[in-house]
């Protein structure tokens, strides 16, 4: 895999797109500081200073929509007991705190798998419609090269363990911190309640609505 370092950059997403582009290939892109990077559905993923920025190529898992989901897994499993998950794309704290998140776009043949992780809390902490937090605290001190050497160990731990269809959806329903609670999913505008009693076949949420109705929810923004 050939790994691109950056002092800094527009969206590591794009870096990565542009080389494959350029010269089809394995990638992985990091940076010190990432400016316009990209959250789910096109939103804005809003970087701390002490954070990790970087993205890299994947093969998809063998059922495609299930890729997010299997990254998450690898990830709370790399950061163990510090990460927990929450569908379809987020990296909570065991207080269900945002630390970071996942995207995922198919580019060809390949998955650009795009990773944005807290590592300490700013002392100016922007506003946010939730809670956020960080993996390490204040007092922590970080090596002097994470941002270039723990993305590149990251990706090496998801690559050697990867997952099958059935073990995705089996793993993430284990490391699912609103698993059997009542949420609420935003999509399209549109609020869907109910308590979240797995995932499908192609990752959906799976809801159970206060008629023990079985509601199935591709994609959208869950709050619990």
């Amino acid at each position: 895999m050939h790994h691109i370092h950056l002092t800094q950059t527009l969206s590591t997403q794009e870096d990565v797109k542009k080389a494959l582009h350029q010269n089809p290939g394995e990638y992985l892109v990091s940076t010190e500081k990432q400016s316009r990077g990209v959250g789910r559905q096109g939103s804005e993923w809003h970087q701390f200073e002490d954070a990790l920025a970087f993205s890299f190529t994947m093969t998809p898992n063998e059922t495609l929509t299930l890729s997010p989901l299997e990254v998450g897994i690898h990830l709370a499993n790399f950061f163990s007991p510090k990460l927990v998950l929450k569908w379809p794309n987020d990296l909570l704290s065991t207080e269900g705190e945002k630390i970071g998140g996942i995207i995922c776009q198919l580019v060809g043949k390949v998955i650009v798998v795009g990773i944005g992780i807290n590592l300490k809390m700013p002392k100016n902490l922007p506003k946010f419609p939730y809670k956020v937090s960080s993996l390490f605290s204040e007092k922590e001190q970080l090596k002097e090269d994470i941002k270039k050497d723990l993305p590149l160990k990251i990706v090496n731990y998801i690559l050697s363990n990867r997952l099958s269809a059935d073990l995705v959806r089996e793993k993430f329903l284990k490391k699912c911190v609103h698993m059997n609670k009542l949420v609420t999913i935003l999509n399209n505008e549109l609020d869907v309640s109910g308590k979240f009693v797995g995932i499908g076949p192609n990752g959906e949420a799976l809801l159970e609505s206060e008629g023990n109705d079985q509601l199935k929810i591709l994609t959208g923004s869950l709050r619990f």
